[in-house]
């Protein structure tokens, strides 16, 4: 099944990354995960930037513990937080904002939060270090969430695409999109069973023309699930949530109808959606961008289930983040 699966896959970069994540599926050894981290272009940028040179981690919070361990051959000299919760994390010391120039010795500074980058470059500014020091870790981040779903040189669209867009989330896909497309499309649907990204999407998108979202999820099925409504990228089916929604296939609901792209982010349900769109992918082969790191075994059941399918599709894998989520399957 492995030896199938990797026999389908269209480049070297695709092959590096199936095989790391497969070996981070397996031994959960975070060393696998900065291996396909370090596939984007920006953790290229990000070693280019400070080579060898001592670096620091200016926020001892989330992102600060990730960037640690996908960066494990940097030179990493010790936090800064303005706020500190710890003495230590991750092997290296903390220090208060006040307390930063008593150690500066003139590193670079890698700011690894998401928001108030502004605040925390003009901080650093003020206590003398340089622009050309500062790494914004945000910046890189924002920047691969735009490329998302659509980066892949082998991704052609014409003017009478139909793109199915399951787990619309923010609605940052569908005008992501639009961008690919040149804004020529034939028809765009969204699925989102979480009310609040629901009523988001639906006013965000409201510019958007032949658009339709439906306030369901995808399933193998029609029925209904417990589902966590967080209102955020965390909502999922689970098996006692704090709501119910509707489920339904996609076979279903196009009835017969033509789809030439499918993107699929919906937080380990992808399996069951993708069965739910069994005779769309058999008849039609769409394109395919589908999420395949929720679950261990998403990097082999999902390729398989596609493979077995529809036998034509040539497959490839890219990530996304500079952590260990958001590795996309690309189905063309």
């Amino acid at each position: 099944m492995l030896h199938d699966i990797y026999q389908k896959l269209g480049d070297e970069l695709s092959r590096q990354i199936y095989k790391s994540r497969l070996l981070y599926s397996m031994t959960a050894d975070y060393n696998e995960a900065a291996h396909i981290i370090g596939t984007t272009k920006q953790a290229a940028l990000l070693k280019e930037t400070a080579g060898g040179d001592p670096c620091i981690i200016w926020g001892a919070g989330y992102w600060g513990r990730m960037i640690k361990r996908g960066f494990p051959d940097v030179n990493w000299k010790y936090y800064v937080d303005n706020a500190p919760q710890n003495d230590m994390m991750e092997g290296l010391q903390v220090y208060p904002s006040s307390a930063f120039l008593n150690h500066y010795k003139n590193e670079y500074v890698v700011i690894a939060v998401i928001l108030h980058g502004d605040e925390i470059e003009k901080q650093l500014v003020s206590y003398g270090v340089k622009k050309e020091k500062i790494v914004r870790i945000g910046d890189y981040i924002e920047e691969l969430e735009r490329q998302q779903y659509f980066d892949l040189q082998e991704l052609t669209h014409d003017d009478e695409e139909v793109f199915i867009d399951v787990g619309c989330f923010d609605g940052m896909t569908v005008r992501n999109f639009l961008k690919w497309s040149g804004n020529q499309y034939k028809e765009i649907v969204s699925f989102e069973p979480d009310e609040v990204c629901y009523k988001k999407c639906k006013e965000t998108l409201a510019d958007v023309h032949k658009y339709t979202i439906i306030n369901k999820g995808l399933w193998s099925r029609e029925n209904t699930l417990c589902f966590s409504a967080t209102g955020d990228f965390n909502s999922k089916v689970m098996d006692s949530g704090s709501s119910v929604i509707s489920v339904c296939k996609l076979d279903d609901v196009l009835n017969g109808r033509r789809a030439t792209f499918i993107k699929m982010d919906i937080e380990g349900a992808e399996k069951e959606a993708l069965l739910g769109a069994q005779n769309i992918i058999s008849g039609q082969k769409p394109k395919l961008a589908v999420s395949i790191y929720h679950k261990k075994e998403d990097i082999w059941e999902l390729p398989r289930l596609i493979l077995n399918m529809n036998p034509q599709y040539q497959l490839y894998l890219r990530h996304y983040s500079l952590r260990d989520a958001e590795t996309v399957l690309y189905a063309v």
